[in-house]
């Protein structure tokens, strides 16, 4: 009989031991059936000095944040020497969306215009509104990753060229065909613009490409160069006939 309620009593003490968690850490855990949360439609909820802090929620995570002092979330990485390629927070949409979904968004308390959204199609944007339905004055936005609103202030822009046939240098070739300076005047005349050079509507309509536009640019500045140049070796010869002419007199 004693042994028999000494098994029993063992047999309390481990199912009671198997139904615990430890609060000094716990081992010979098995993953699929020992955790911390429910096994219920309810939420699970995490308090300091009684007060909400975390919930976790219909497979939402909401973090309640009420300090005057330091910052709300702080991520440190305490790895000495990090693999090359690792990051230290990555964010992964497992499955590639058809429509519109952000990865990552911050805003104020006006939600409907973020400051920043980083969207699973891989673009950038800052300060259009919650839904990406309205890219302020960006007509052609699918062909770019970044788009900033009110614009961009900075030290240097690089831009790269995939080859040098990208640069304006072909003005300079022997077999370039220059355009006189009575046609350019009868296109200016009727266009008011210079040739390749968009109007003013079609900058305020289209919007300018820096890339191409600075190409466009030297372009002219070289035409000019060798207007320029023509223009200066038919003074030059000029010059030669009138100090001929006045040795002649």
């Amino acid at each position: 009989m004693k042994k028999i309620f000494l098994l029993t009593l063992l047999s309390c003490m481990a199912f009671s031991k198997a139904q615990s968690w430890s609060l000094t850490g716990n081992s010979g855990t098995d993953p699929a059936t020992n955790f911390i949360g429910t096994t219920d439609n309810k939420d699970l909820v995490f308090k300091t000095n009684n007060a909400e802090r975390f919930k976790i929620a219909d497979g939402r995570m909401f973090f309640n944040i009420n300090t005057v002092d330091g910052d709300g979330i702080d991520i440190i990485d305490n790895t000495p020497n990090k693999n090359s390629g690792t990051d230290v927070v990555w964010i992964k949409s497992v499955h590639p969306q058809s429509n519109d979904v952000g990865l990552l968004t911050i805003s104020t308390a006006n939600w409907q215009y973020p400051i920043f959204s980083a969207r699973e199609n891989g673009k950038i944007l800052m300060g259009v509104n919650a839904y990406n339905s309205s890219l302020a004055s960006c007509t052609d936005c699918s062909n770019y990753r970044l788009f900033v609103k009110d614009g961009i202030k900075t030290e240097k822009i690089k831009v790269e060229f995939a080859s040098a046939n990208g640069w304006a240098d072909y003005v300079f070739s022997d077999d370039y065909k220059l355009l006189p300076l009575h046609e350019l005047k009868k296109f200016i005349t009727q266009n008011k613009h210079l040739p390749e050079i968009p109007s003013a509507d079609e900058v305020v309509k289209n919007g300018v490409e820096l890339k191409e536009m600075n190409v466009l640019l030297l372009k002219k500045i070289e035409e000019l160069t060798l207007h320029l140049i023509d223009l200066n070796e038919k003074l030059e010869k000029q010059d030669k006939k009138i100090q001929q002419l006045e040795k002649n007199k």
